[in-house]
């Protein structure tokens, strides 16, 4: 209506001209933009503010969740695993060591691999032509021996008596052999079933085919008699001590290690096995602590800096009380000793940690290297507590950097104050926004108001010029009269 409004009075007034000789169309503009636009701007400059702050609180966020991530990298005692394994002889085995494992020197003799054992079928012409006639029959699976020997009966249902049904009825049981169908070449009979057990001796089994119904025997041409391959155990020598294992994958012979068996070692001469300490990563996770906790440090002094010019971010926060606290939450999970120290080791400043009056964050790398060389295990209890995946919502007391991830991670909640206030000035814009929305209706109100006025002014004006005129012309006329002109 207020449009409609606004428009009528608008092609009132053009259509009386400008009988006032005022541009009143552009002064009821002016009256309302000088009435609007102080208003407007404050408004804006609230969105603006807000959108500010909501930038200031995401940037913090974002440095501290990386500090969260730095600290993280060095909470569990596996992130301290940084035993390196030295093999002679890789080609006959393999190595990957684990938290648990210790620097040494260890002997490691291989002199046979853990096999399966594997048997075989005479050829058939094609793998879909039916063998007993297509009657259905069964296999008898016998596996081990003496007390822990299992029998299991597969049975081959009529469709399935084909060289593939039968592979597939096998593989289906799940028994622990599995089939397949090799092609020989041969120029008869090249398809043959092999099927193959688990490696280990105790594997070993034998697979009979049997007949139904009365007489039973052997299903002709469907036997297994045929061993490519037995099971045996993998045997081996470490340390001096004679070993067997079912597989060739070996996580018991020495402590925080798994020996993967491939071949077997050079006659009469042991592999040499050499576990040693590489502290370059760990070095490398704590200078890239270092890095984060400066890179939050400076984000902190952007936000709250007024005469910063950096743009989004910069000079959002100044006087924040939030951002205060955050820093001073920053130091103390610095500069707080350990909920576990290592022996003499109680805080991080005892491994080289430094923060100056700037709140810059540096290492004494020749401290750090002494500390990681001689006092290696204390290091580890005085950062991670010896903890491993620890909850971060557990009260167990889990070092410098467990308890930095739990204090983070409760900053970075959706609870607390840095989402909360960012969450807050979200709905303050959007109350903004709706306040320039109410503003714009009211000027538009107050338009529709005085082009209504100003187009009666108009008229009357016009009148008034129009009543001039004729009483100018009737004047005119009697003088006429009088003066015979």
């Amino acid at each position: 209506m207020a449009t409609s409004s606004v428009s009528s009075s608008t092609n009132t007034i053009s259509a009386l001209g400008a009988g006032s000789g005022v541009d009143v169309k552009t002064l009821a503009q002016s009256l309302v933009d000088a009435e609007k636009s102080p208003r407007k701007s404050v408004i804006d400059a609230k969105i603006k503010k807000s959108e500010g702050g909501i930038s200031g609180y995401s940037a913090v966020k974002f440095v501290l969740n990386d500090l969260k991530t730095a600290f993280s990298n060095l909470k569990d005692l596996s992130d301290f695993n940084t035993i390196i394994p030295k093999n002679s002889q890789s080609s006959a085995f393999t190595v990957t060591a684990n938290s648990s494992a210790s620097s040494g020197s260890h002997t490691v003799n291989v002199t046979a691999l853990a096999k399966a054992q594997r048997n075989i079928t005479a050829g058939f012409a094609d793998t879909a032509s039916s063998v007993n006639g297509g009657a259905a029959f069964s296999f008898t699976l016998t596996k081990g021996t003496g007390a822990s020997q299992t029998t299991t009966t597969m049975n081959i249902a009529a469709a399935d008596t084909t060289p593939q049904g039968i592979v597939s009825t096998i593989n289906a049981y799940k028994a622990g052999v599995t089939a397949q169908l090799v092609n020989t070449g041969d120029a008869t009979a090249p398809f043959k079933i092999v099927v193959t057990g688990a490696t280990g001796a105790s594997n070993a089994f034998s697979l009979t085919s049997l007949k139904q119904g009365a007489g039973g025997g052997e299903v002709t041409g469907v036997s297994f008699g045929n061993k490519l391959q037995s099971a045996v155990d993998a045997t081996f020598n470490v340390n001096g001590m004679d070993m067997t294992s079912s597989k060739n994958t070996v996580t018991d012979a020495i402590a925080g290690a798994t020996l993967n068996l491939t071949a077997t070692t050079t006659t009469n001469v042991p592999a040499n096995l050499v576990f040693s300490r590489d502290t370059s990563s760990i070095t490398t996770k704590l200078n890239a602590l270092v890095t984060a906790y400066n890179d939050a440090n400076t984000m902190l002094g952007v936000v709250s800096d007024p005469k910063s010019t950096v743009e989004t971010y910069g000079a959002t926060l100044v006087g924040n009380s939030i951002v205060g606290s955050v820093r001073s939450q920053m130091r103390q999970l610095i500069s707080s000793n350990s909920t576990t120290p290592g022996g003499e080791l109680n805080a991080l400043r005892d491994i080289g940690f430094t923060l100056d009056q700037k709140g810059v964050l540096s290492i004494d790398k020749t401290k750090l290297d002494t500390k990681l060389k001689n006092n290696f295990d204390n290091v580890v209890t005085l950062v991670t507590g010896n903890r491993e995946n620890q909850s971060n919502f557990s009260v167990l007391p889990s070092g410098v950097a467990g308890e930095a991830v739990k204090k983070l991670t409760a900053l970075l909640d959706t609870a607390a104050p840095l989402t909360t206030q960012s969450t807050n000035l979200t709905t303050k814009i959007s109350a903004y926004k709706k306040q320039l929305a109410d503003l714009d209706t009211r000027m538009s109100s107050l338009l529709a108001r005085y082009n209504k006025q100003f187009a009666t002014m108009e008229s009357m004006v016009g009148q008034s010029k129009s009543l001039q005129t004729n009483l100018k012309s009737t004047f005119d006329g009697m003088m006429s009269v009088y003066t015979n002109k």
